[in-house]
């Protein structure tokens, strides 16, 4: 009988852009330990999302509720992981890997979790004003690797060229939602595509986004006219990982659309208001942020869904600057 390969439990956070920026991480730990069997313990809503990363053992879904959390523990338990890598800071998911009787448990022991965390992690200065992906690597214990390493394969699915995404003409996938609100919510997508249009008359939109956002994204696909297709609501996260994918250009906030795209390589113009894009900005090489210039207030990490600054400086950013960035993309020049 052979000798069963030592198991590490990675788990995800909650949050798909929170998941993506959490890949890296994965990836380092991977590597790190190539003999291991790595399994990702992650929410239904982005349980998906680590299915497509190439380098996860095994994907085990999280339920909410104390049954989730019982039964997770009991997986853990049977499975016999020898070591817990605990990304998020809640009680709750360094208390699943406590009751699982994982030997080692990695994770920072805030959040009244010291009795839970028996390797604790401690961020330098830097790496509190670094980008959240590198928190993350640090919590994994590979602080270095590099941020565009993120193991993520969207798929090739065949829904594609019924979408108009078949290679034959330029394709710019706008996502105007974000979980955030209306502060995170930039207010004049359909308003750049005109002058994208211009430039590049050719050119096909197709607007993305949840089932909470159908109105939002119809009105956006609605203003562009006869060259936007709206997919609000239609796409499964895997569809919509391969829309973002096989896109030229993908326009967005600063949202989980954003970093599902950056993590697929695809050029992306990120429109930010005042949260901080040097801590949740897009880590793939091939990414704009557009910011306003708002003096007198410095970004931040949370913004509250109604401030009236953050979207009063959204607002200001112009249609053309937006516009003038994706024909960049679009012509290879940034």
């Amino acid at each position: 009988m052979g000798v069963r390969a030592e198991r590490i439990l990675f788990m995800s956070p909650n949050w798909l852009g929170d998941a993506v920026m959490a890949m890296p991480a994965f990836s380092g730990l991977a590597a790190a330990n190539p003999d291991a069997e790595v399994c990702v313990l992650a929410r239904p809503g982005v349980a998906g999302l680590w299915r497509m990363n190439r380098r996860v053992s095994w994907v085990e879904e999280l339920v909410p509720g104390n049954a989730g959390m019982v039964k997770a523990a009991g997986f853990i338990r049977r499975d016999r992981f020898y070591r817990a890598v605990i990304v998020p800071n809640s009680f709750r998911s360094a208390l699943i890997a406590y009751l699982g009787r994982v030997p080692v448990r990695r994770g920072t022991a805030g959040q009244l979790r010291g009795l839970l965390i028996n390797d604790a992690v401690r961020f330098s200065e830097e790496e509190k004003s670094a980008h959240q992906a590198v928190e993350y690597l640090a919590v994994a214990g590979c602080r270095g690797w590099d941020l565009s390493d993120t193991g993520f394969e969207p798929p090739v699915c065949r829904e594609l060229s019924l979408f108009g995404i078949d290679g034959s003409a330029p394709c710019v996938c706008v996502v105007p939602g974000a979980a955030r609100g209306e502060s995170k919510r930039w207010p004049h997508f359909s308003e750049a595509a005109p002058a994208v249009l211009a430039a590049r008359p050719e050119c096909r939109f197709v607007v993305c986004g949840s089932a909470g956002e159908r109105a939002l994204c119809a009105r956006v696909a609605a203003e562009i006219g006869h060259n936007a297709v709206d997919l609000s609501g239609r796409t499964s996260l895997e569809v919509f990982a391969s829309v973002l994918a096989h896109s030229d250009v993908v326009v967005c906030n600063d949202s989980g659309g954003m970093h599902l795209a950056s993590a697929a390589g695809t050029p992306v113009v990120a429109v930010f208001g005042l949260t901080d894009p040097g801590k949740t900005g897009p880590m793939g090489k091939r990414a704009v942020v557009v910011r306003p210039n708002v003096q007198g207030r410095a970004p931040s990490r949370r913004i509250a869904p109604d401030d009236p600054d953050a979207i009063a400086a959204l607002a200001s950013i112009k249609a053309e600057t937006v516009a003038g960035e994706i024909l960049k993309l679009l012509d290879g020049k940034a």
